[in-house]
Order: C-alpha cells, then sequence, then structure tokens
C-alpha cells in the first residue's frame, strides 16, 4: 500500500519538507529565536509543523538534561507586590536587568535536518553580594512557553 501525499489542511494542497527562514519571539524579556526549522508547506505557502507535537517536543528537548541557563534562577517574593531576590544572598534584586544570559541548542524532529533554537533570558545582579540570578524558573518558562508561541505565530505556522 502506497501512502497518499499529506494534504493542506486549509487549501487541500500537498505538503513538501521546506526549511523556514529564521524567525523569533519574545515574552517578559525572554526571547526565543529559531533558525533552519524544517517543517510542511503546501505551493499557497501554508506551513504545519512535521509532527503535531512538536510544540511540546520542541520544550522537552529544550529542558532536558543540563540547565538551559547558567545563572542560577532568582527566588520571588510577595503576593502583591512580587520582588526578585538573589539566588545568592537572598537581597530584593533590581527590577531592571542588567542583561541577557544566552542558551544554544541543536535540536532535530523525527530524523530531520537539525535546527538551532536561541534562548536569551533577562539576567540581574544584586547590589549586595555583586553575583547573577536570571528569572524564577516557573516564570523564565512560562515566558518561554510565550515566547514560542509568538515566534510560531511571526512565522505562520498553523498548529493544525
Amino acid at each position: 500500500m502506497v501512502n497518499a501525499p499529506k494534504r493542506c489542511s486549509r487549501c487541500q494542497g500537498a505538503l513538501a519538507l521546506a526549511v523556514l527562514e529564521p524567525f523569533s519571539g519574545e515574552e517578559s524579556g525572554v526571547r526565543m529565536s529559531v533558525e533552519g526549522l524544517p517543517a510542511l508547506s503546501c505551493p499557497e505557502g501554508h506551513r504545519r509543523f512535521l509532527a503535531p507535537d512538536f510544540p511540546n517536543y520542541l520544550m522537552d528537548a529544550l529542558l532536558a538534561g543540563e540547565p538551559l541557563v547558567s545563572v542560577p534562577a532568582a527566588a520571588q517574593r510577595g503576593v502583591l507586590r512580587k520582588r526578585l531576590h538573589c539566588a545568592s544572598c537572598g537581597e530584593a534584586l533590581e527590577p531592571q536587568p542588567v542583561g541577557d544570559v544566552e542558551a544554544v541548542r541543536v535540536l532535530e524532529v523525527q530524523g530531520s535536518s537539525p535546527f538551532g533554537v536561541r534562548v536569551e533570558v533577562p539576567k540581574f545582579r544584586c547590589r549586595a553580594c555583586g553575583k547573577e540570578s536570571a528569572l524564577p524558573e516557573r516564570a523564565m518558562l512560562d515566558a518561554l512557553l510565550k515566547a514560542s508561541v509568538n515566534g510560531f505565530r511571526s512565522a505562520r505556522i498553523d498548529p493544525n
């Protein structure tokens, strides 16, 4: 039995493997950039992921193994007025970041060509001890997920 070619869910055109132009998304200072992502594309330019669960795979792959960023995560305290506190000494951090910490991963999906993902996360410097802290893990993961969605939208990738 021969497998029929996959069809676009929007125009019913034949889908073929394509490598997308670099794109990025940002949320709350967290930026995710993707370069060389393989996807399926039809002649009308509609795009979709190689696998329906690709966004889940991407997050799992980014978070697997060693920590995503090398700077320890700050603690977040407060109920109404949340503030970040130094991961080292516990002092309150200035609300403005002093730069970004970057992570780069090379990934692949279902044996496709590898693609690159770069994540930039704001970092903060403690006035008391001088050490740096990144966003709290929960806040970073939330922003990273939203940044990926914004990036997929900017690349016009249909989730279906």
